[in-house]
């Protein structure tokens, strides 16, 4: 049996191409096999929920004709979050800043449909630059905001107007954009129905 194994002639390329295969496979059933709970907020994530809408246990509603809503979740929003203890929604909503999907905040909301706060969870945009978007100076322009929120170049003149951050203005029109996915979904979900949340 020895002397048969000895003269087949093992190829280190096939051998190598045998294992990657192999390996391959069980990686890809692996991974089908392995299933995220999206309902379940992650640490971090659960930190900021805490942090912007109180303490008290959370709802994460992925699939709101299910849940009872009027309407699909809109292009945009990954997740609403609901503190069930005090009734306070969340938006996670993902956005275009610099980069495709570079923006993924968190936005809350008052029950007038107005924003009670907001923070950029996390942000894919141009260190130093676009990452300026983060800072509470830029983001406290838009808590409070009802209407369409609108980045401009310069002196604000007008409600509703927000000033650029200086090379980051695509950036500040991706916060922008979040913000009134929030603000128009929210309307849209609770306000048009005949009433505040």
């Amino acid at each position: 049996m020895i002397e048969k194994l000895k003269t087949f002639d093992f190829k280190p390329t096939v051998i190598l191409a045998i294992i990657v295969t192999v390996t391959t496979i069980l990686l890809v059933v692996m991974e089908r096999s392995i299933q995220v709970d999206e309902t379940v907020l992650s640490g971090a994530m659960k930190e900021k929920c805490v942090e912007l809408m109180g303490d008290g246990e959370f709802e994460v509603v992925l699939d709101w004709l299910e849940a009872g809503y009027a309407v699909q979740r809109p292009h945009g929003v990954a997740k609403m979050i609901i503190n069930t203890d005090t009734d306070i929604i969340a938006f996670q909503v993902i956005t275009k800043g610099y980069e495709k999907d570079g923006l993924n905040m968190l936005i809350v909301m008052n029950a007038d449909g107005s924003v009670r706060d907001l923070t950029v969870y996390q942000n894919s945009e141009t260190p130093q630059i676009g990452t300026k978007v983060n800072e509470r100076s830029f983001l406290d322009n838009f808590v409070g905001q009802f209407g369409d929120a609108r980045i401009v170049k310069g002196a604000t003149r007008n409600d509703g107007e927000v000033a650029a951050i200086t090379g980051a203005t695509k950036s500040s029109k991706g916060v922008a954009d979040a913000v009134n996915i929030a603000i128009n979904t929210y309307a849209e979900l609770f306000l048009e129905a005949g009433g505040e949340a």
